[in-house]
């Protein structure tokens, strides 16, 4: 299968805490980020194409802001989301 990423993506292994609307508050790990979106391990629960959802980077000197992003992507090892513009 063809890559059609259009942007460089970074290793970044985070402890993220991610907002469902449905399913509540719960943490997940990051395994990459890039300026369009990053990619979130399979977690607690799971999710639906299109799912719109917030998540805040943990663990860093200083509160992170919470990210609207929305799920575009699923395999077997977790979900690529997409920033909200």
């Amino acid at each position: 299968m063809k890559d059609r990423r259009q942007v460089l993506r970074t290793r970044f292994g985070s402890r993220v805490q991610v907002t469902h609307p449905e399913h509540g508050i719960a943490v997940f790990h990051t395994a990459d980020v890039s300026d369009g979106g990053l990619y979130l391990l399979n977690g607690p629960f799971d999710f639906a194409m299109g799912d719109s959802i917030t998540v805040r980077v943990l663990d860093l000197p200083e509160q992170a802001p919470e990210v609207a992003v929305t799920v575009v992507r699923r395999d077997a090892g977790g979900v690529g989301l997409q920033f909200a513009d």
